[in-house]
């Protein structure tokens, strides 16, 4: 199990915030990546291991973002593989979580790693992916920049017109403000124009290129200008304007401080133009000069040149020795450099001194290499265009279906809910009416229940009043009759006297029975009263319980609604049955009273009772909840081994 809170996680951790702290101090990757000794950022020690842990040390995916981010610039220059390790996780954490920023600043990072390491095609092909992404994010000036450096990669395959439209597209998304950027497309097409042979337009953007400069007063472009306008001249002959131009390169305050590589470069151009022009008196103090600044610098390319025009001069002024030792140095190290462009150079002029055909061999073969390298990545440059479009358009494709099945899904899943919700309501609004019929039925049962008890009670009161009536008018007659007959006859025998009041007194209790008959007769509004009475009674009489009934004079049953009465008969019925099957209960008492706007019940019984709070309720318990519920009453049951007690209220 991996110790994510352990000393070393968290050392790490901290090293990486500190890392993020100090990294957002430093200069943005929009504006370094150009430019290796504008570079101020601190150096850490981060290792492979590190950047491979990071997602563990860092959880947080936007952090860890963030520190890739900045770490892929901070490597640029640095440790080539742990750049592309860094850019690598960098670009696929920017794409999990559609950062086009990040993703569009990584691929800037990678293209300058590409180009520095001379892999043009793949150079471009990482511009144009960091330009489709600014361009997505309207971010004009970074997607112009980006189509700067295409049209430069361009140039340096001698891809002239496609290189020519890049810098086009590239003064259409530059603002104006960007005039170091504007600067380098007049510089680049002035490039293209020489390559092309088109003098005129090659001066003209030269000259565009200096009044950028001159606006913002930045001497190191005015010298830079001055000194390629200069090589223009020179490689066509006006050695005049060339030398003049040149002239004012070097009279740029601080330039060899300021650039050393441009300095020595400009030194070496205006000795040359000056043993171009038939001057070669300072020629050689100009050329070692420069040659040895070049050397303090280690830079390359200018050596190259250097010992290449050196070895110019050694032939002109027939030192053929000195001519071939400058110009084999020169081959040399154009060889170690694979820099084609001066190897060629150094070729040619060593055939024409020597008139050895191995060097001429060699110049054709590299040549020819050359040529078809160059129409290879012309070729590659527009099919990485073209592929890439075909990616975006596809994804875009792929983005619109994947929107429409979306959309098409939730329509769907929107219709199915209010599908659904209908039925639910359908099968609700079917559930109310059977309720509803339920209750109707309920109602009905209940007062047939009614009727028939009225009936009842009407027909033992007609049947109690003609008891009464032949009692009164037959019986009592009689007796009254032969009463009076006996009391005329005359009879010395005491116990006459005796029966004669017996009769008497049968004729008063006959007559008490009758009137008692006629007058206990039934009101319909004791008729739920009557119906529980006789439901205990009916209880009593089938089983081996004791019930008790005791209904509270308060209560007044002809002011209470049928549904009430319905559900007070039901709920003791369904409690007496659940006593009679379950409780084993010797006694079960059952009150009901009424407190105010509260009627109130009980059903005690003394049986073995159940487990209230887990027992599932069955149908009766179900029912019995329901009915109270739907009355707006509730209910509480109590039951342990002493007994079960069931009470509701209901509201009235």
């Amino acid at each position: 199990m991996r110790e994510f809170f352990s000393f070393r996680y968290i050392k790490s951790l901290l090293f990486f915030l500190g890392i993020l702290l100090g990294l957002l101090s430093c200069s943005s990757p929009s504006e370094n990546k150009s430019d290796e000794q504008n570079s101020n950022l601190i150096d850490f020690d981060v290792s492979l291991q590190k950047i491979e842990n990071l997602d563990q040390i860092i959880p947080n995916d936007s952090v860890r973002l963030s520190i890739l981010s900045k770490l892929s610039l901070e490597y640029l220059n640095k440790d080539s593989t742990l750049f592309r390790k860094i850019n690598a996780k960098a670009l696929n954490l920017a794409h999990k979580l559609s950062d086009k920023d990040v993703e569009a600043n990584a691929y800037w990072d990678l293209a300058y790693f590409y180009g520095k390491n001379s892999s043009l095609d793949s150079s471009y092909a990482s511009y144009y992916k960091a330009y489709q992404k600014f361009s997505e994010l309207n971010h004009e000036a970074k997607a112009g920049k980006m189509m700067l450096m295409m049209a430069i990669s361009q140039e340096k395959a001698r891809d002239y017109i496609g290189s020519e439209n890049s810098s086009f597209k590239a003064l259409e998304l530059l603002p104006e403000k960007k005039k170091k950027d504007i600067h380098a497309v007049h510089n680049n097409l002035a490039i293209i124009y020489n390559g092309l042979g088109d003098f005129k337009k090659a001066i003209e953007h030269h000259k565009l290129a200096i009044k950028t400069a001159l606006e913002i007063n930045d001497q190191e472009l005015l010298a830079n200008s001055f000194n390629n306008i200069a090589v223009v001249f020179l490689e066509n002959g006006f050695y005049k304007d060339a030398l003049s131009y040149v002239k004012q390169a070097l009279l740029v305050n601080d330039l060899k401080q300021m650039d050393t590589e441009l300095y020595a470069m400009t030194l070496d151009n205006y000795a040359y133009i000056q043993l171009k022009a038939g001057e070669s008196e300072d020629f050689l103090k100009a050329s070692r000069e420069a040659l040895y600044i070049r050397d303090s610098v280690d830079h390359k390319a200018g050596i190259m040149v250097s010992r290449i025009r050196l070895g110019e001069y050694y032939l002109d002024t027939e030192d053929t020795a000195r001519a071939l030792s400058n110009l084999q140095t020169a081959l040399a190290l154009a060889q170690d450099e694979k820099n084609a462009k001066y190897e060629l150079e150094a070729l040619l002029k060593l055939h024409n001194i020597t008139g050895n055909q191995d060097y001429l061999d060699r110049y054709l073969v590299l040549n020819e290499q050359l040529l078809n390298d160059e129409r290879g990545i012309r070729s590659k440059f527009a099919r990485i265009r073209y592929e890439t479009d075909q990616y975006i358009n596809k994804n875009k494709s792929l983005t619109e279906r994947i929107i429409w099945i979306s959309f098409t899904a939730v329509v769907l899943l929107t219709l199915l809910g209010v599908f659904l919700f209908l039925q639910r309501q359908k099968a609700n609004l079917i559930e109310a009416r059977m309720q509803n019929s339920l209750k109707e039925s309920n109602a009905e049962v209940f007062k047939l229940l009614l009727d028939q008890q009225k009936k009842v009670e009407i027909a033992a009161v007609k049947e109690r009043e003609r008891i009464a009536r032949d009692l009164h008018d037959g019986v009592i007659s009689r007796l009254f009759g032969t009463r009076m007959a006996l009391g005329f006859i005359e009879s010395d025998n005491p116990s006459t006297e005796t029966h004669l009041k017996e009769l008497q007194n049968i004729e008063a209790e006959i007559r008490n029975v009758s009137h008692n008959l006629v007058s206990n007769s039934l009101t319909s509004e004791d008729g739920v009263e009557k119906l529980i009475k006789k439901l205990i009674d009916t209880f009593n009489e089938h089983t081996a319980t004791s019930f008790e009934l005791t209904i509270s004079e308060s209560i007044d049953f002809s002011k209470l609604e049928d549904s009430v009465k319905i559900s007070i008969y039901y709920i003791i019925q369904e409690c007496l049955q659940n006593v009679m099957k379950h409780a084993n209960a010797t006694v079960c008492k059952v009150a009901l009273r009424q407190k105010e706007k509260t009627l109130s019940g009980t059903i005690a019984d003394n049986g073995a009772g159940f487990e209230a709070k887990t027992a599932k309720d069955g149908i009766g318990l179900t029912n019995l909840r329901y009915r109270i519920t739907d009355l707006g009453g509730t209910l509480n049951i109590h039951s342990d081994s002493s007994g079960t007690q069931i009470a509701f209220n209901i509201p009235l």
